[in-house]
């Protein structure tokens, strides 16, 4: 009965527009020692610090902040029930997110700067009076549960909560440097915003890594079909180191290929003829011979093209064009199989 006559009166007063409480006379008070911490909050980046008046402090090892800044911070609207002594977090509505809006730009720490290292050896307790309470919270329509070492704190009217609790239950990421006093909360929406931010930015620079690496290649290619091989003016013999075109490159293996087939057109011809007057016994002979002279053709082939796609890359060609040959020679090589039976 007293804790539900409590309840009406902290009801009318509690987070319905400031978010504070108003104790019973009746109620209890409790003098505990806590340890006023001057904390460093930094929420999805921004710098933010709690009025004046609402200051974090640690009780028992637990650190504990005023309800409606932490969820304020975390754009969270925040609504209580004092018949149960229940607080709702949950997603803000149109109604909401103006008043959160305007309570944070005034929590926002402007041209601050996070200090490095603080020395814990200055924290001294300090007695307060509280008035302690067990309080059910609600996320997202979901209970959560807190263990009973884990109290509501109502302090000056105002109802503090467990800081690590808290943020963890809306999803936040929580990070704590011992260093510096420092608490830093990421919400799901700005990591997954930030992973975002990372993979495009990878995408871009590489595009851009890309992009540059073509645009040498490309000029390079210029540049060397449009030096005259020999150095412009210098002797034959000069020494010149100027880059050969690709086609000055590729034009003495045209010159071989060219030489090869007719050796082979001749060689094949001739042999035709003898495989066609033969025994069947010379004819086996005649056609192994001719099968071991291909070979031989395609060997010197192959030589060839290794030494050419070797000069293209040494003087940044692409293959392609060796690429081609290889399938021209395989096509007239095929064709010509056929016409001598191997």
């Amino acid at each position: 009965m007293m804790r539900r006559l409590k309840a009406t009166v902290l009801a009318g007063a509690l987070f319905v527009s400031s978010l504070s409480a108003t104790a019973m006379a009746a109620q209890t008070p409790k003098n505990v020692d806590v340890y006023y911490v001057p904390l460093q909050f930094v929420f999805d980046g921004e710098q933010v610090a709690p009025p004046q008046d609402q200051q974090a402090f640690i009780y028992e090892g637990s650190t504990y902040v005023p309800l409606r800044f932490i969820s304020y911070s975390l754009n969270k609207a925040v609504q209580w029930d004092g018949d149960s002594y229940t607080v709702s977090v949950e997603e803000p509505k149109e109604k909401d997110k103006l008043q959160i809006a305007d309570f944070n730009l005034n929590t926002k720490v402007r041209d601050g700067k996070l200090r490095d290292k603080f020395d814990a050896s200055q924290l001294t307790a300090s007695p307060i009076e509280v008035y302690q309470e067990k309080v059910t919270y609600i996320f997202d329509g979901k209970e959560k549960e807190i263990g009973d070492e884990l109290p509501g704190l109502f302090v000056d009217n105002k109802l503090y909560v467990p800081l690590r609790f808290f943020s963890e239950s809306v999803g936040n990421k929580i990070e704590w440097n011992a260093q510096s006093y420092t608490i830093t909360a990421v919400s799901p929406a700005k990591e997954k915003a930030d992973k975002e931010a990372a993979t495009k930015a990878a995408a871009e620079k590489a595009a851009a890594q890309k992009a540059v690496e073509e645009k040498k290649a490309a000029d390079a290619k210029k540049d060397a079909s449009t030096t005259p091989v020999g150095g412009g003016g210098g002797s034959a013999g000069g020494g010149s180191s100027a880059t050969k075109s690709q086609d000055a490159i590729v034009s003495p293996y045209l010159t071989r290929i060219s030489a090869m087939e007719s050796e082979a057109e001749s060689y094949f011809v001739l042999a035709f003829g003898k495989y066609i007057t033969a025994q069947p016994d010379k004819q086996q002979e005649i056609l192994a011979n001719a099968r071991a002279k291909l070979a031989e053709y395609n060997s010197r082939f192959d030589s060839w093209m290794v030494d050419l796609e070797n000069e293209l890359v040494a003087s940044n060609y692409s293959t392609d064009k060796a690429a081609e040959l290889r399938v021209q020679y395989e096509e007239r090589k095929e064709a010509k199989k056929k016409q001598y039976g191997l």
